[in-house]
């Protein structure tokens, strides 16, 4: 496997931000979906549009695509993805009954194709109690061993402790989502890489090799804890595994690996590498010209267009961000909206459009108050410093950093934030509260003065800012109690 981050697929020869993608190649990447989509051609392409349809939350029409094409002829591997498909929609949209039928016709499908141990574990992990009553498997002296008189038929196989391993990372979320919250991103690392150390000794016994799919929900996991390197490493591996299926059997991946591989890169990479996440994010929106899924759609287009600020790319950034604040409106819910708008934002006052800003930044706000969304008012509030700065207006400056502080203090101490974050977090308070002492004693405002030096005192003390440098705490500490004697 690939793991030198420097060595990205798709990327050779970027060098500087004369190599970031150019305005024609933009244009089409940047082009929404090519509708009406041709229907789907047969069942691997089905599960496809399934797939795509739930993740653009409209679980109620994959759910109706998926009974045109339950009874069509196709592989057992076909059919699998279809069904597999299907119950991530169920989990959405689906009631009970519908999702136990999708397991128990997962569980006949894997048993008649002669998979019998990942059958059973299937059951175990998305029937539970259940799986006992499960129609028989077609006997077989190798599959299913003879049940001694009186025991439950669905006890005479048992998968094995790697097989149901294996099984747990990839159809346990979608049982979880129906049962219950879904486990901390911690604990899902801890059971992808269970699952890829136990993937070797069960993989001849699975009907597709799941490494790809393991390897992907991984590197997204660790991209949540903010593991960037791990991240990185995983998203390689994930781009050469998929290179090496195209070249052997050239079939349509209904998971959309190589697109979900390119946007983890994309994102990761943007702010030390951006011209190769520029890069790999117009890759991975070639890929979607077919493909009918805004959020994924908008989301790729944000890092994007956060890559090409980072690399300075002006003239891209500003045609990109035209783009993002039109196709932003087709997302379904209000709260997706938020991050484009940030970024619309962003891209806007780094040119000095301020004024061009404005109406971006105000919707964002909006929204990141009414839904209670702290990361969107934090950046709400970073912006809105940063306009009032450039036009001079330090008591609109004072308030909008007062804000940032207040959102990064409530951040730094909700134990939800990983502590990776946590530290940025703390970084990002301090300097907050840093600023808005500037500002305070420029207005001649005491009460703010205060205010600000008894939080930079308050996160000076023993054991409350651990994560950063002692000595960048030292000199806020320093600061404030300077300003309190001015």
């Amino acid at each position: 496997m690939n793991s030198d981050a420097t060595a990205l697929p798709g990327a050779e020869g970027v060098v500087n931000g004369s190599d970031l993608p150019v305005l024609d190649r933009l244009r089409v990447a940047l082009r929404p979906a090519e509708l009406p989509l041709p229907h789907p051609r047969d069942v691997r392409e089905a599960a496809a549009r399934v797939r795509d349809l739930t993740n653009a939350e409209r679980a109620r029409e994959a759910r109706a695509l998926v009974a045109q094409f339950r009874d069509r002829p196709a592989p057992p591997a076909d059919r699998a993805a279809l069904l597999r498909a299907s119950l991530h929609a169920a989990a959405l949209a689906g009631t009970a009954a519908e999702r136990e039928r999708d397991a128990a016709d997962l569980v006949a499908l894997l048993h008649r194709a002669g998979h019998p141990g990942q059958a059973v574990a299937v059951a175990e992990v998305l029937l539970g109690d259940d799986a006992g009553s499960m129609p028989a498997a077609p006997s077989s002296s190798a599959a299913q061993p003879a049940t001694p008189r009186g025991r439950r038929r669905g006890a005479a196989l048992r998968p094995s402790a790697e097989m149901l391993t294996v099984i747990r990372a990839l159809e346990g979320p979608t049982r979880t989502r129906r049962r219950g919250p879904a486990p901390s991103p911690a604990r899902a690392a801890a059971g992808l890489r269970a699952a890829l150390g136990a993937l070797p000794a069960v993989r001849d016994e699975l009907l597709e090799d799941p490494e790809r799919e393991l390897r992907l929900r991984l590197a997204q996991t660790l991209e949540a804890l903010g593991d960037l390197s791990g991240a990185t490493t995983l998203a390689l591996d994930v781009l050469d595994l998929e290179e090496d299926a195209a070249a052997s059997d050239g079939e349509e991946d209904p998971l959309r690996s190589a697109a979900g591989a390119h946007a983890v890169l994309a994102r990761v990479l943007g702010r030390e590498r951006p011209v190769q996440a520029a890069d790999h994010a117009v890759q991975a929106l070639e890929t979607l010209q077919r493909v009918e899924d805004p959020p994924l759609r908008i989301a790729l287009i944000t890092a994007l267009l956060q890559a090409q600020m980072a690399a300075g790319d002006t003239e891209r950034a500003g045609f990109t961000a035209g783009r993002l604040l039109s196709l932003q409106r087709t997302l379904g819910r209000d709260e997706q909206r938020i991050a484009p708008l940030l970024a619309v934002a962003a891209q806007r006052v780094q040119a000095g459009r301020l004024d061009a800003a404005r109406v971006p930044l105000g919707q964002a706000h909006a929204l990141a108050q009414e839904h209670r969304d702290r990361r969107a008012r934090l950046e709400t509030a970073r912006l809105e410093a940063s306009l009032h700065e450039r036009e001079g207006d330090l008591a609109a400056s004072l308030g909008a950093l007062q804000r940032m502080a207040a959102a990064a203090r409530w951040l730094v101490d909700d134990l939800d934030t990983p502590r990776a974050e946590r530290a940025e977090m703390l970084r990002t308070e301090l300097s907050a509260n840093a600023l808005a002492l500037c500002r305070a004693l420029d207005l001649g405002r005491t009460g703010a003065v205060h205010v600000a030096a008894a939080e930079i005192e308050r996160r000076a003390r023993p054991g409350a800012a651990e994560d950063l440098p002692p000595e960048l705490v030292w000199d806020h500490l320093v600061d404030a109690r300077t300003a309190l004697l001015i």
